[in-house]
């Protein structure tokens, strides 16, 4: 998976919309050739209602002093021509919203902008824009507007805090950081614990988060991270190990649950954790391992690096599985 991009993903929807856009207006054109074929009374009553306007704007140019009546003139004319015309569109089994092209989004006209003098994006991309960005980035789902706080417990886990009330906290400071990104004190956060109690699912919605607020998000599994480490060891790398030094935001999901290989794992782990630090990079790490078990299977030097207070923030997560609800991981 590569870094997924804002502009990139707006780009390719732009693209589509003005697709649409030729394929409803051609369609149109069609149309009207259609119903000039089968109702030549209705294109030649429009052809004249066209040529009483343009005569008006000659005789208002050359007269501007007789405008208003020679628009009442007009208009007495137009509508008599119209409703002729509308009868024989009716029954040559046509309605007026047959001539016009059928849009995508009525709103914009599938032109993806509204407004007339400061063009503003249409509501129809930002919501096209979100959804792809979801559905690129495995998030769909998985927002902040789907965090559901009825789904913890309100019993004491073993630190005395409950369920719920540790998860209104997380979700409340997972937002706070997905809005200050990238301007974050601390740049990396891990969260840990057992499976089932929805590190990935804030995981996810802070990288959905980001994504729509336009900024680069790789967002990958600890086995699809191992897998790209392998290759770019064996000279096979296609671009992607350096997606994951110079994303904006890197999020890696169960860590630990990779294969360990001698020179790789470890080695090309702690690289990556110190040259997205020493660039000032986020990442976000959801492991189902408490920092000890870190420590064994990474070594110390690994571990010190992933629970740095100067630059990492560890939230451990308690409580019952949630596996069978959501969230989930």
């Amino acid at each position: 998976m590569s870094v997924i991009r804002r502009g990139r993903v707006l780009r390719d929807i732009l693209e589509d919309k003005r697709r649409l856009k030729q394929a409803a207006e051609f369609a149109a054109e069609q149309r009207r050739l259609e119903i000039a074929q089968k109702a030549p009374l209705y294109a030649d009553l429009s052809g004249e209602i066209a040529h009483i306007f343009i005569e008006l704007s000659r005789e208002a140019a050359l007269r501007p002093g007789d405008a208003d009546a020679l628009n009442r003139s007009a208009h007495a004319r137009v509508v008599d021509l119209r409703r002729r015309a509308e009868a024989e569109l009716s029954a040559a089994g046509y309605s007026p919203a047959d001539l016009e092209p059928n849009y995508a989004c009525p709103l914009c006209r599938d032109t993806g902008f509204v407004g007339e003098v400061e063009k503003d994006r249409c509501s129809c991309i930002r919501q096209e824009l979100n959804r792809r960005l979801y559905d690129e980035a495995g998030v769909a789902g998985q927002t902040f507007e789907q965090f559901d706080l009825g789904l913890f417990s309100i019993e004491p886990s073993l630190s005395g805090q409950s369920q719920r009330a540790f998860m209104e906290q997380a979700r409340d400071f997972g937002l706070r950081f997905a809005r200050s990104f990238p301007n974050n004190a601390r740049k990396t956060l891990l969260f840990t614990g057992l499976p089932g109690l929805g590190k990935t699912f804030l995981l996810n919605a802070i990288a959905a988060e980001v994504l729509t607020r336009g900024f680069g998000v790789m967002r990958l599994s600890a086995y699809r991270m191992f897998e790209i480490m392998r290759k770019t060891h064996r000279g096979q790398d296609e671009g992607e190990m350096n997606d994951m030094l110079t994303a904006e935001l890197l999020t890696l999901d169960d860590l630990g649950t990779e294969p360990l290989m001698e020179n790789i794992t470890v080695e090309y782990l702690f690289t990556l954790l110190a040259e997205r630090k020493n660039h000032g990079l986020s990442t976000i790490i959801a492991t189902n391992l408490g920092l000890r078990e870190l420590s064994q299977r990474y070594t110390e030097r690994v571990a010190s690096r992933l629970s740095d207070r100067s630059s990492t923030l560890v939230l451990h997560f308690e409580g019952g599985d949630l596996r069978r609800g959501q969230p989930g991981g």
